[in-house]
């Protein structure tokens, strides 16, 4: 593994972490902010998680389709992060959570798009998958 395949390695996996803590981070702020706590909401949230988790393992991999699917999953994610940012009136300090999801989002769609290192890194994978 050269030294461009092991920048994009430890760039998606550091993005994949971020992607999971906005995700671990969405699912407390709903809770926390409820009186009751809602169980099927919950088992929902964490169905989601789980195929989260799943989707950035299969595109650690190299899967061609996870590419595809995450790109068009976190393009979704930071324009209604921007969305809600405007949407919701409220002061700037409990707008923070949609400026680090658009930022975390963002990334990952350079990442996964159009970063040199990934694409290396990505060829890395899928010729170990060929032998």
């Amino acid at each position: 593994m050269n030294i461009l395949e092991q920048v994009g390695k430890k760039r998606t996996i550091q993005i994949s972490i971020s992607i999971l803590l906005v995700s671990l981070h969405t699912i407390y702020f709903y809770h926390s902010a409820k009186d009751e706590f809602d169980t099927s909401k919950f088992m929902t949230q964490m169905i989601r998680f789980s195929l989260t988790v799943a989707l950035l393992y299969f595109l650690y991999k190299g899967q061609k389709w996870a590419k595809i699917v995450s790109i068009i999953l976190f393009s979704l994610g930071t324009l209604g992060a921007v969305f809600g940012f405007f949407a919701i009136d409220a002061n700037i300090i409990n707008k923070i959570p949609f400026l680090v999801m658009i930022f975390v989002y963002a990334t990952a769609i350079y990442h996964f798009a159009f970063a040199k290192s990934f694409k290396a890194f990505y060829s890395y994978q899928n010729q170990l998958e060929k032998s």
